[in-house]
């Protein structure tokens, strides 16, 4: 029944994507195209993204003469026919942009030829490049889906030159679109104000974490978006107790999930990105949030009790012996590898895994992309 369900919307996506946008595209191309407009979207938040967040501010304070209009519906809150009218309206303003930026799948994008004068730019959610995705897992295009979900990027920004070739595959782009230019939101890491920003917030909202070390749990969800699932959870509620006193142990599982798992307790006082600079211990599985941690250096350790189906049925750009802390299968051995993290862990084995995977992230990249809108 989920099949089918999943089925039905990804052909609705299909009638939408192959008809309708690319009438009202064309209706609004009666007008020119302006340089200096340039479009914030995405389809899975109400606000802004924290992935947009740092250009789109870095974007008005350096150019004012730019005219910014963000746009962020999450189309899972608005039904087929809110999705239509909303994408429709994009379309009106698609037409005339000048650039058009997008962290995300963002399907009216897609939706027609664009004009030659209007830059597409992907910034991606996530650096590194994990799990396989787009046109090389059928979780997320199925086979029958027709249309190219990325279609018109004109750059795609990745974290590192080791994401260059994983990203040209799985978004099926042109050699040159995919460029290791890093990845906006990562700049504010790299600043002594942000970490200090976020380790204040994280006291107040975890009072119940002082004087003790603190272990951050965040998993992705396996499946597809329309209907994730998520693995072991029940080893990871077992934790603090097996870890004894002295430990907290937070759980902040993929937004995708809260609608499934309606605990408090899993999705977070606040974004998983900024407990990272406090985090003793960070366990994950196929997250791309692995990569984050990598920046602040944290030590980790993947939780993975389904690795051999998960390689099997999805698999991976990087080779699993790359990751540079230890995999644990098995849940009843949790408890002892979250201690053998924290007591010797390789931190020059992370080194060399952060300079492949993201070695553009210097905190220039907010720069670099400002200066591929407002030059090129």
């Amino acid at each position: 029944m989920a099949k089918s369900g999943f089925a039905i919307k990804q052909r609705a996506k299909m009638l939408m994507q192959s008809v309708v946008l690319p009438l009202a595209y064309r209706v609004g191309c009666i007008r020119k195209v302006d340089k200096k407009l340039v479009v914030f979207c995405d389809a899975h938040h109400n606000e802004r993204p924290v992935s947009m967040d740092r250009l789109c501010r870095a974007l008005r304070a350096t150019h004012p003469e730019y005219h910014i209009v963000e746009r962020y519906r999450d189309y899972a809150d608005l039904g087929y026919v809110g999705q239509v009218i909303d994408a429709i309206r994009f379309m009106w303003l698609y037409a005339t942009a000048g650039c058009v930026i997008i962290c995300d799948n963002y399907l009216p994008v897609a939706a027609c030829k664009k004009r030659k004068n209007t830059k597409v730019i992907q910034l991606w959610h996530g650096p590194g490049a994990y799990k396989r995705f787009g046109y090389d897992s059928a979780d997320d295009i199925p086979q029958y889906y027709k249309g190219n979900v990325f279609k018109n990027y004109s750059l795609v920004t990745v974290s590192g030159e080791k994401c260059i070739r994983p990203f040209t595959s799985a978004m099926r782009q042109k050699k040159g679109i995919v460029r290791a230019m890093g990845t906006s939101r990562m700049d504010d890491y790299l600043s002594e104000r942000y970490v200090n920003e976020c380790r204040d917030i994280f006291r107040k909202k975890y009072p119940e974490a002082a004087g003790k070390k603190v272990v951050v749990w965040a998993p992705t969800f396996r499946g597809n978006a329309g209907e994730p699932r998520l693995e072991g959870l029940a080893d990871i509620d077992r934790l603090e107790s097996e870890l004894g006193d002295g430990w907290c142990v937070i759980k902040s599982i993929h937004p995708h999930l809260f609608h499934k798992y309606d605990r408090a307790d899993l999705k977070g006082r606040i974004p998983t990105e900024k407990m990272l600079p406090i985090a003793d211990v960070f366990i994950t599985d196929y997250s791309s949030i692995l990569y984050d941690a990598c920046i602040h250096r944290c030590k980790m350790l993947m939780f993975a009790p389904d690795l051999r189906e998960f390689e099997r049925a999805r698999g991976t750009y990087m080779q699993m012996s790359e990751f540079p802390g230890e995999i644990i299968t098995d849940g009843r051995e949790l408890a002892a590898g979250v201690k053998r993290a924290y007591d010797s862990y390789d931190a020059d084995r992370q080194k060399e895994f952060t300079e492949g995977y993201l070695g553009a992230c210097d905190g220039h990249a907010t720069e670099r992309i400002i200066h591929y809108i407002t030059k090129t």
